[in-house]
């Protein structure tokens, strides 16, 4: 079978061109940005203040920059996202290539552990997690994630496409000249599909980027640091909404849709392999 360039695959899309332009975007904006603004903690305004040239998202209720806020929390969200993502997908790589490939008992089980996460509450056992840990990393926050939320749904979408390439003629060709089942999954199979495990990868960045606003609009997001989360749970606790101070919650909502839609989007994007 032909490789091709994944570079070639994925931007041949507009669709998957335009979403990259927005995330890259907003990523460099969460990379440069903190080193460009107040610090996220210091009182550097009146409450309440509009936007403005001085403080272009307005300030919350102590005065702070919603701005700085913003670009730091741009960036741990982005942080949980990449870390929870690539954790979820090794996990999901490693059960659904097996249960994809192997015939017998053990890929029926790892089919029936896919099973059994995919139907389980994953939201409320994520809630639960989290409340039983007084203080939370971003890492740690990111590993509920991954582990609970972020790895069933990419290992059932990758077992059936590991399901569809088994029968191909490099995969027989493999087996005849007697490479082990480890290589021909990941050196064979996998390969064959690096496109798709990075539309699945951005995937499972928006999964953890969502499930940490979630919980963070609740409280229980991390609890030393910023986020996109936790900057809407703070205008959320100060009737931001209820006094018409808008642009608190404006700025983190509207970039918290543009990326997570971003990266859906480009997770939808059907390659071929």
């Amino acid at each position: 079978m032909q490789r091709r360039s994944v570079a070639k695959i994925l931007f041949r899309s507009k669709k998957f061109l335009a979403c990259s332009t927005i995330v890259l975007s907003l990523a460099l904006l969460g990379a440069i940005g903190p080193y460009f603004t107040y610090d996220p903690t210091d009182y550097v305004g009146r409450m309440y203040e509009p936007p403005s040239p001085k403080h272009i998202c307005g300030t919350d209720i102590y005065g702070r920059d919603i701005f700085a806020q913003l670009v730091h929390g741009l960036r741990n969200s982005l942080m949980v996202g990449v870390i929870a993502g690539g954790i979820s997908l090794l996990i999901a790589m490693a059960i659904g290539g097996i249960s994809g490939y192997v015939h017998g008992f053990i890929g029926e089980a790892f089919n029936a552990l896919i099973n059994i996460f995919l139907v389980l509450p994953t939201i409320p056992l994520l809630i639960f997690f989290s409340a039983l840990v007084r203080i939370r990393s971003l890492f740690l926050v990111a590993l509920f994630i991954a582990f609970i939320t972020g790895w069933p749904g990419s290992a059932r979408a990758l077992r059936s496409m590991v399901l569809s390439l088994r029968e191909k003629d490099f995969i027989n060709l493999a087996i005849i000249t007697g490479k082990r089942t480890r290589h021909i999954i990941f050196g064979e199979i996998f390969s064959n599909m690096i496109a798709y495990i990075f539309l699945q990868f951005c995937g499972a960045c928006a999964s953890a980027i969502l499930a940490e606003a979630g919980i963070s609009l609740i409280g229980l997001g991390p609890t030393d640091v910023p986020t996109l989360g936790m900057m809407l749970h703070w205008a959320i606790m100060s009737l931001s909404l209820q006094i018409g101070v808008w642009w608190w919650f404006f700025s983190p909502g509207l970039v918290l849709v543009l990326l997570i839609a971003s990266l859906y989007t480009m997770s939808s994007i059907m390659p071929e392999v």
